[in-house]
């Protein structure tokens, strides 16, 4: 015989796994978005570069580069587990964004940076290609402003600082430089570039962790140089100054074109010196090639340490510091 089963207590029974299954859902909605001092780092995408620059009337290489990226975003309770995820790794805020900058300053930084990069590369490359290409002017501009800062009364964002307290500012720690020894709460002279005009002006000082502070985050930024060969870049959601190594190698080889090898993929920012800086998240970039099939990886040596070749085996990995090392690890 079989037992007939009584509907009341099913119907309970499933009323209670649907009421719990909402309370994790609801827990975990909350742990979802309680804010944490930390941001998460995870591998993110490698990008074909053949398909985002263009060089003026020339064909892509033959061979691939790839831009190597990585996914940044701030992190909640509940991200924090993702921790334990592989490549994933959990820094604090300050460690990415500058003390006192807000993400729009931050976002807008990267994109700046972004700029500076494409900049920096093509004039690399072209130089490395045998072209001419004069040094382009730079300036020193606001980004940002802190929250208690009198400078936005005077300043608005994407004015070159050229001067502050009569000492000419041509790179981010100038004004800092410039305020040494000033008592907070002083008035300085500040001069600035704004549609090419050049104004004047004095702006209220605040302290700051080492003596007075104008409270505005500033940027190095480079004019767009006077390229002998045009390069037209379509990058998309991309931001941040890693991308230049592998720009210059795109630029590079289009206009001296090779031979189609095994992919080539990296990071690193660059100088119009040709001088390679290091970046952050080299270990996520690193899987992010891995992941497309790239067989070589250029890093900064500075990041080198961060890579153990053993732990890698299917990819050689190259630390460079110049331009110049990073087309003869590949050639």
């Amino acid at each position: 015989m079989r037992s007939r089963s009584n509907p009341s207590k099913f119907t309970d029974r499933r009323l209670r796994l649907f009421t719990r299954g909402i309370a994790v859902l609801i827990v975990a909605l909350v742990l979802s978005l309680v804010p944490t001092p930390y941001y998460l780092i995870a591998p993110g995408k490698a990008v074909d570069l053949a398909t985002r620059v263009s060089v003026e009337g020339r064909l892509p290489p033959a061979r691939r580069f790839y831009l190597t990226d990585v996914t940044v975003a701030p992190a909640s309770v509940l991200l924090l587990a993702a921790r334990l995820w592989p490549g994933v790794r959990i820094v604090r805020r300050d460690a990415l964004v500058p003390p006192g900058e807000s993400a729009r300053g931050y976002d807008r930084a990267m994109v700046d940076a972004m700029g500076e990069s494409q900049n920096a590369a093509a004039i690399v490359a072209e130089r490395a290609a045998g072209y001419r290409v004069p040094e382009p002017p730079r300036q020193v501009v606001a980004v940002d402003f802190l929250p208690d800062s009198h400078a936005p009364e005077i300043l608005a964002i994407g004015d070159g600082v050229t001067r502050v307290n009569a000492r000419p500012v041509r790179d981010v720690g100038d004004i800092a430089a410039a305020l040494r020894g000033v008592a907070p709460g002083t008035a300085v002279a500040v001069s600035f570039v704004r549609a090419g005009r050049t104004i004047a002006q004095r702006i209220v000082t605040i302290p700051g962790p080492h003596g007075a502070r104008l409270g505005v985050l500033v940027a190095r930024r480079t004019n767009r140089p006077d390229l002998p060969v045009p390069v037209h870049y379509t990058i998309g959601d991309i931001a941040g100054s890693s991308g230049g190594l592998m720009f210059a190698l795109e630029i590079y080889e289009s206009l001296r074109p090779g031979h189609a090898r095994d992919p080539v993929a990296g990071t690193g920012t660059i100088a119009t010196d040709g001088r390679i800086g290091p970046i952050e998240g080299a270990r996520q970039k690193l899987i992010a090639a891995e992941r497309a099939g790239a067989t070589t990886f250029l890093v900064p040596r500075q990041n080198y340490p961060d890579l153990p070749p053993a732990d890698h085996p299917k990819i050689r990995i190259i630390p460079i510091t110049t331009f110049t090392e990073a087309l003869a690890a590949i050639h």
